[in-house]
Formats: structure tokens, C-alpha cells, sequence
């Protein structure tokens, strides 16, 4: 920013108001710097070992075995089968409709990781396909929840308001993904450190999904009046 530039925002905006726009001049361009990326680049090493690390072990030392049985799918099975045909929302007719979502969501996730896993591919990719392959196995849990939701009559609004919901974790999901895919420090034999360490991401996804539920259903005020859904009207 030059003199003359600051010049024109004193005549214009006052004093006050030419500082304001300095300061965020000044914001934005540390935003752009190198030096905010290295550092936002650190962070997310942090954040990415912090969603990995398991009290007291060594997560480097990680069999073909630790991935097959993934703590993931115990949770995604205790959570379908246990938890969310307990859950009860603010009617009978979005108690039902978020249960099915729920239950639709959960499955779609164990399918395709399942089906992932079992392939073995992942064992012999080099980063940028490993990831590339998961960023693709997300796509398609998504496309086959979302699709599956729909034809079994859930409600677009809800559909949608989720998906506004699930974006957001999505998007840090892909992010730690990438940095564990190309960083050194997961590195392993066959990938399994990497895989399994995205599978602790994702677990910790999906949990976030399941608790803000709730809140998705409560931000949804009148668009659901009148509907039906397996044998339950919405006031």
C-alpha cells in the first residue's frame, strides 16, 4: 500500500476509518505470505498427529489386521444397531426420517471403507494415488448415501441441510488426508500407517456428524409441515 494510497483513504474515510482499512490490508497480506502458509502447513502436522495418536502406543507400529479390524466399524455398528434407534428428535415424524438418514449414512461408510480395504490396492499406491483413491472412496460414500436417502423418500430439505452439516468436516477431512498422504512421518510399509491413520480421521467424522444431528433437525423450522414418512406426520 502506498503513501498516496493512504493518502486517499485519510481524505476519504478519516482517520479511523483509513486505519481500519490498513489493518486489514495488513491481515489479508499475512494471510497471502509464505510464512502464514509454512505455519498454517505446521498446524495441520499437529492436528493431524493429534487425530492419530493413541495414548501409550506406538502408532507407527500398525499390522494389515489394525486396519481390517478398525475400531471405525465397531462404532458404526454400535452406533446403527444401538444408538440411533434410540434417538428421539422434536416429532415422531423427524424422529424417523433422521434415524433412517443416520442409519443410511453409517452404512454407506462401512460399505465402501469395507470394500476398500478388502481390495488391498491401497498397498501398493504411491501418494499422490493413495490420495487421489481415498478422495475418490469419499465421493462415492457421499454420492451413494445422498442417492439412497433420496429414494427412500427423506426429505430434500434434509438431505441438503446435512450435507451443508457434513461439507464442513469434509472439507478438514480432505485436508489431513492430503498431509498424510505426503508426509514423512506416516510413512510405512504397504501404507498401512497412513490408511489407518485415516480411518481414525474419518471416525472422528462421523462422530461429529451423529452428535450435531440434533441441531441440523432443530434448524429446519417449517418446511417439513404436512409430509409424511413411514406411517408418521409432521405437525
Amino acid at each position: 500500500m502506498s503513501i498516496t494510497e493512504i493518502s486517499d483513504l485519510l481524505e476519504k474515510h478519516g482517520f479511523k476509518g483509513a486505519i481500519f482499512a490498513i489493518l486489514i490490508f495488513l491481515i489479508v497480506s499475512l494471510f497471502k505470505s509464505k510464512w502464514f502458509a509454512n505455519f498454517i502447513s505446521k498446524v495441520s502436522d499437529k492436528i493431524i498427529q493429534s487425530f492419530v495418536s493413541k495414548k501409550g502406543n506406538d502408532i507407527r507400529t500398525v499390522t494389515e489386521s489394525d486396519i481390517i479390524n478398525h475400531d471405525i466399524f465397531n462404532y458404526i455398528d454400535f452406533w446403527t444397531y444401538s444408538k440411533v434407534p434410540t434417538f428421539q428428535f422434536s416429532t415422531e415424524y423427524r424422529t424417523a426420517v433422521f434415524r433412517k438418514y443416520l442409519t443410511i449414512y453409517l452404512k454407506s461408510y462401512k460399505k465402501n471403507l469395507q470394500s476398500y480395504i478388502s481390495s488391498g490396492e491401497y498397498k501398493v499406491m504411491d501418494n499422490a494415488r493413495l490420495s487421489t483413491s481415498m478422495l475418490n472412496i469419499i465421493n462415492q460414500i457421499v454420492f451413494d448415501y445422498e442417492r439412497e436417502s433420496e429414494n427412500s423418500g427423506i426429505p430434500l430439505i434434509v438431505i441438503e441441510r446435512m450435507k451443508i452439516k457434513n461439507n464442513e468436516t469434509i472439507k478438514l477431512k480432505i485436508d489431513l488426508l492430503d498431509g498424510i498422504c505426503s508426509s514423512q512421518f506416516y510413512e510405512s510399509e504397504e501404507n498401512l500407517l497412513k490408511v489407518y491413520s485415516i480411518l481414525n480421521i474419518i471416525l472422528s467424522v462421523l462422530e461429529n456428524t451423529i452428535s450435531s444431528s440434533e441441531n441440523v433437525c432443530n434448524s429446519i423450522n417449517g418446511a417439513l409441515k404436512g409430509l409424511t414418512f413411514d406411517g408418521k406426520k409432521e405437525p
